[in-house]
C-alpha cells in the first residue's frame, strides 16, 4: 500500500529554505556586517544552495525523504525562488544570476541527497538536527573565514581576431576613433543589460593619446596609447573610474575596476594579406580576484569574447563600405 503523504507538508521544506536564502542574502548586505562577510565567497556562492537543499528534503515527510528523485529535483524548487526573489528586489542582476544558475541548482541537489542519506542512516532526531544546525552556520563561518584572506589575482588575456576585405589604411581608420555605433549589436549580455559599446573618441594620435571608450549607461574607459605603429598596432592601457561608474551601470559585484574586476590592457594588430584584405586581431587583458577564479574566468572569458567580437563585427561593416566606395 502507497504511502500517504500530506500534500501541505511538502512545501514545509521549501518555506523554510527559501526565509533562510532570503534572509542570508539580506544578512551578509548588512553594512555593519561588510567587514565579516563577503557575498563573493565560497561560502555564499557554493555552500548556500547546499544548504537550501539540505533544507527542503530535512522538513519533507518521511515517505519522500527516501525518494531519489524527490532528494535531487525538489530542491531545485527552493533554489529557483532564492533566485527569483533576487532579481525582483534587485539583490543580484541578472548577469551574476545567470553565472549562478549552473551552479545553484546542481548543489541544492547535492544538499538534498547528502541530507537524504543523513536521514536514512542515522536514525537520530537530535543528531540529524545537530547536523542541519551546523550546515546552516558554514556559509557564514567560510565567509568569515575568507574575509580574512587576501584575494587571488589571475591575470587572462582574451584574443580575438576577424577576416576584412578593405586595405589596412581604412581599418585603420575604423580603430583609431570609433564613431557612434548605429547598428544593431546581438549578444546575450546586452539582452540582460549589459552596457553596448557606443563610441571611441582619441585626444590626438600618437603615444600618449587618450582614447574615452564610451559605453551605454555611462559607463566609460580612459584608454591611454603605449604603442602607435600606423596600420600596424594599436596598444593602450585602460583605466576603468568605478567610482564615476552609476550604481546601476553593472551588478555591484562586476564593476569594472572594482575588488572582483578590472581591464588592464587592449590592443589592435592588423595583419595584411593583401592589398584589401587584413585580418584584424584584437587581444584584452584582465584582472579577475575571486575566491572561485576557477569558475568566473569561464564567465569573465566568453564575456570579454563576446564583447570584442561585437566591436570587431562592427569596425569590419564599416572598414568594408568604406572600401566599395573606394574601388567601386
Amino acid at each position: 500500500m502507497k504511502p500517504k503523504v500530506n500534500k501541505k507538508a511538502i512545501f514545509i521544506g521549501v518555506g523554510l529554505g527559501v526565509s533562510y536564502g532570503i534572509l542570508a542574502q539580506f544578512a551578509i548586505r548588512i553594512e555593519a556586517l561588510n567587514d565579516f562577510f563577503g557575498i563573493m565567497s565560497l561560502g555564499f556562492v557554493f555552500v548556500l544552495p547546499f544548504c537550501l537543499g539540505a533544507i527542503t528534503i530535512y522538513f519533507a515527510e518521511p515517505p519522500l525523504k527516501s525518494l531519489w528523485g524527490y532528494r535531487i529535483f525538489f530542491p531545485w524548487v527552493t533554489a529557483m525562488i532564492c533566485l527569483f526573489f533576487a532579481l525582483i528586489t534587485g539583490l543580484e542582476g541578472t548577469i551574476c544570476l545567470l553565472m549562478a544558475i549552473p551552479i545553484y541548482f546542481p548543489l541544492a541537489s547535492l544538499g538534498g541527497v547528502f541530507m537524504g542519506l543523513v536521514d536514512s542512516n542515522f536514525n537520530s532526531n537530535k543528531l540529524n538536527s545537530s547536523i542541519l544546525g551546523l550546515l546552516l552556520f558554514t556559509p557564514f563561518v567560510m565567509s568569515g573565514i575568507e574575509e580574512r584572506i587576501e584575494l587571488p589575482i589571475l591575470t587572462k588575456q582574451v584574443d580575438t581576431s576577424i577576416l576584412i576585405n578593405a586595405s589596412p589604411k581604412i581599418v585603420w581608420s575604423q580603430i583609431t576613433r570609433i564613431p557612434k555605433i548605429t547598428e544593431d549589436q546581438n549578444s546575450i549580455f546586452y539582452l540582460m543589460g549589459f552596457p553596448r559599446p557606443v563610441e571611441a573618441t582619441l585626444s590626438f594620435e600618437g603615444v600618449g593619446g587618450i582614447r574615452e571608450a564610451k559605453f551605454e549607461k555611462g559607463l566609460m574607459f580612459l584608454e591611454t596609447i603605449t604603442h602607435w605603429v600606423p596600420e600596424q598596432k594599436l596598444t593602450f592601457k585602460i583605466q576603468a573610474e568605478p567610482k564615476n561608474t552609476p550604481l546601476t551601470t553593472l551588478d555591484s559585484h562586476v564593476v569594472v575596476g572594482g575588488r572582483y574586476f578590472d581591464t588592464l590592457l587592449g590592443e589592435y594588430k592588423i595583419e595584411t594579406l593583401g592589398k584589401n584584405k587584413v585580418i584584424l586581431h584584437l587581444f584584452s587583458r584582465y584582472r579577475l580576484s575571486t575566491r572561485f577564479n576557477f569558475y568566473a574566468e569561464l564567465w569573465s572569458d566568453f564575456l570579454m569574447r563576446d564583447i570584442q567580437n561585437n566591436i570587431l563585427n562592427v569596425i569590419r561593416s564599416r572598414s568594408e563600405r568604406e572600401a566599395q566606395k573606394t574601388n567601386p
